[in-house]
């Protein structure tokens, strides 16, 4: 959002044509933003709600690296996202993995996809309510040589085998439910998330 501020402020905030106060309030709703998110973040509280890919997973990342260098306390994750990019994903699970700090994760919407499996990754994982988790097979393009191809194939298959294994270990999903979730869609709402151990706590 801040970002966006930004962008307007630059391409509006100084255009002598927009009128003076509605340059101010472009200035001061940046400001604001501004306010809001270091209020956040020394409360230790990061986000991700948008599609994952190599910007915001880098931001989230260097967030949760900062804090965790900052001292050793809970650090909390809030989820509201579709997925994205595998390995902007595991960047981001790979920064909660190897944090001192415990990281919280919170679902609250939804966490699809690759933010599904970034989710259960937390040191403790929460859920509200009224969100839903979802995990289902990858979606890829290959264009290119056969061996390409072929290649290409084979690292998918490895891909596979990893989100299996990370949900049978971090989860209570059983190998078909798992094989489900990997194959076409498993949409489960928060009370089956508890049970599953997909999540310790509906809050």
């Amino acid at each position: 959002m801040k970002d966006k501020l930004s962008s307007l402020y630059c391409k509006h905030g100084r255009d002598k044509s927009l009128p003076r106060k509605r340059r101010d309030a472009l200035l001061e709703e940046i400001m604001d933003s501004v306010q809001v998110d270091s209020e956040l973040l020394s409360k230790r509280i990061v986000f991700l709600f948008e599609d994952i890919d190599e910007d915001n997973s880098r931001e989230l990342v260097k967030k949760i690296v900062a804090l965790d260098l900052r001292k050793k306390a809970p650090i909390k994750l809030y989820i509201n996202s579709v997925g994205g990019y595998v390995s902007c994903g595991f960047a981001i699970t790979d920064a909660i993995k190897y944090a001192r700090s415990k990281v919280i994760t919170t679902i609250t919407g939804e966490a699809c996809s690759m933010a599904a499996y970034i989710s259960v990754h937390g040191h403790e994982r929460l859920m509200t309510s009224n969100s839903f988790w979802m995990s289902h097979d990858m979606s890829t393009y290959i264009d290119g040589p056969f061996k390409v191809v072929e290649d290409r194939a084979k690292y998918l298959k490895k891909l596979k085998d990893m989100f299996f294994n990370t949900l049978k270990m971090k989860t209570k999903l059983t190998p078909k439910e798992i094989r489900a979730a990997i194959a076409g869609e498993l949409w489960l709402d928060a009370e089956e998330c508890l049970s599953k151990g997909v999540v310790e706590k509906v809050i």
